[in-house]
């Protein structure tokens, strides 16, 4: 059934507020957006009659009176499907409106044949299977290691998947799966994984670095280092989309690539980044962990060597994601991709049906 959502700025702004600070009143959200409160009013009545957004009574405070009604998002409405690509297998999570992983599998892809071609074979009957479990499919997000450009659905280059020209994906999406499809770097997506989970909480600057042991390249084969920047509760892709891309220099002046090597050059680069920008949080993630706790006391090693009354020393933490991180993270993204002031969103729900993908 096709849903007519009001594409407007206000809109996109209620959204995100309601995303970011679950169970806030219309009247607490009016005053956040800086908006009029029937203005709030009108377009939350609309994403009710839609069956987006649920309303339910606040707990009371005790002092008697009118309790408030708290908006959150129904969790019925619609999934958003998260993949993370490996050079031999792809990771699915399916995460409703909550944030909540409700649907997780694990494909073996066929190495043999070039990725992309990989990646839909895997990739359709996968969703064919979850159109089947889940009512309203909003979007795709996918992960992958190697350098992209998001907005044209481009592999420039990956060591880990052995590519070395680009490949464009956005026609290969479209031929095959009617709703929003997006694709970014595994560490951005693990950045906008966590940032899902802490959304809530006041952490609007930190560094998430993505460790794999997936590697392609001879010298990378034990550890890959990627790394997500989250600036302001934005993920920041820098020129090129380069920002976040770790080349050993150890590795290129000779030096024998050991893990240990790699760990230690990139602590030092991390924590001098964040005592530069004062970025007080460094999250490490991922499927490489066996290296998690060497390179957690190496950050802090190089943190405590910092001096200085205004260095920022970043604490140093592991999600709570784990091996889901990429897909999870993957997820994430698709759905704020969903929700920015052009509300792709919009588009996703004029389907008339999800449909019956094929090959």
């Amino acid at each position: 059934m096709s849903i007519k959502l009001s594409r407007t700025g206000n809109t996109a702004s209620i959204l995100n507020s309601l995303w970011q600070s679950p169970g806030v009143s219309r009247i607490d959200m009016a005053t956040k957006l800086g908006l009029d409160k029937s203005t709030v009013t009108k377009a939350v009545n609309h994403l009710l009659d839609i069956g987006m957004i649920l309303e339910q009574p606040k707990a009371m405070s005790g002092k008697g009176g009118r309790p408030k009604m708290s908006l959150v998002f129904n969790a019925d409405f619609g999934v958003i499907i998260g993949v993370d690509v490996n050079s031999d297998v792809l990771k699915v999570s399916v995460v409703n409106l909550l944030g909540q992983v409700i649907y997780h599998d694990m494909l073996p892809i066929n190495t043999q044949v070039s990725i992309d071609t990989a990646l839909i074979e895997a990739l359709v009957p996968c969703v064919n299977t979850i159109q089947k479990l889940f009512p309203r499919i909003l979007a795709i997000g996918i992960g992958m290691p190697g350098l992209i450009d998001p907005d044209k659905s481009q592999l420039l280059v990956s060591h880990s998947l052995n590519i070395r020209s680009s490949i464009n994906f956005a026609p290969l999406f479209k031929r095959h799966f009617p709703y929003p499809v997006f694709i970014d770097n595994d560490a951005n997506c693990g950045a906008w994984g966590e940032l899902m989970q802490q959304r809530s909480l006041p952490y609007d600057h930190f560094l998430y670095v993505l460790l794999s042991t997936h590697h392609a390249r001879e010298h990378y084969h034990q550890l890959g280092i990627g790394v997500g920047m989250i600036l302001n509760r934005q993920l920041f892709y820098g020129e090129e989309f380069m920002a976040g891309q770790f080349n050993s220099q150890e590795l290129i002046r000779g030096t024998e690539a050991t893990p240990s090597v790699i760990i230690k050059e990139f602590s030092a680069l991390a924590v001098n980044l964040c005592g530069l920008m004062s970025i007080r949080r460094i999250v490490i993630g991922g499927n490489g962990m066996s290296f998690g706790s060497e390179l957690a006391a190496s950050l802090r090693n190089h943190s405590d060597g910092l001096s200085g009354l205004l260095i920022a020393k970043p604490n140093i933490e592991f999600s709570l994601l784990g091996p889901q991180a990429a897909a999870m993270g993957a997820a994430s993204m698709a759905w704020q991709k969903l929700l920015t002031a052009e509300l792709k969103l919009a588009e996703s729900l004029r389907l008339p049906e999800n449909g019956n993908l094929s090959i």
